[in-house]
């Protein structure tokens, strides 16, 4: 599908306007320091690192999330942006707007979804 048939400046906005949050999240995360000695308690060491794994895995969704607004930038520039990786069809203009950084049309990102179980 070319780019003039999708609404880019929305799109282009989105990406922009994510990307800036997820660099304020990633921006303003600080690396978790061991409890170490001080912590007697097992429940606070147990709860304590349950927290640092929760955070850790945040950071490492942002960061892909990051990753794919990238590719989507990418996409846009080279033209093949709403072209779906897998048939080659043109991803729908609503399936964009509500996931900018798609690269599947609804019917094949269903069946990998139904091929990843």
């Amino acid at each position: 599908m070319p780019t003039a048939d999708l609404p880019t400046d929305r799109i282009r906005q989105w990406i922009d306007e994510r990307e800036r949050q997820l660099q304020a999240l990633v921006g303003g995360a600080q690396p978790r320091e061991s409890a170490g000695p001080e912590v007697t308690d097992l429940k606070d060491g147990a709860a304590d690192e349950a927290e640092a794994e929760v955070d850790d895995a945040e950071l490492a969704l942002h960061l892909a999330e990051l990753r794919q607004i990238e590719r989507a930038r990418e996409r846009l520039a080279a033209g093949d942006y709403g072209q779906c990786s897998d048939c080659g069809e043109a991803i729908a203009p609503a399936r964009l707007l509500a996931q900018p950084t798609a690269t599947r049309c609804t019917a094949c990102q269903s069946a990998a979804e139904q091929h990843a179980r």
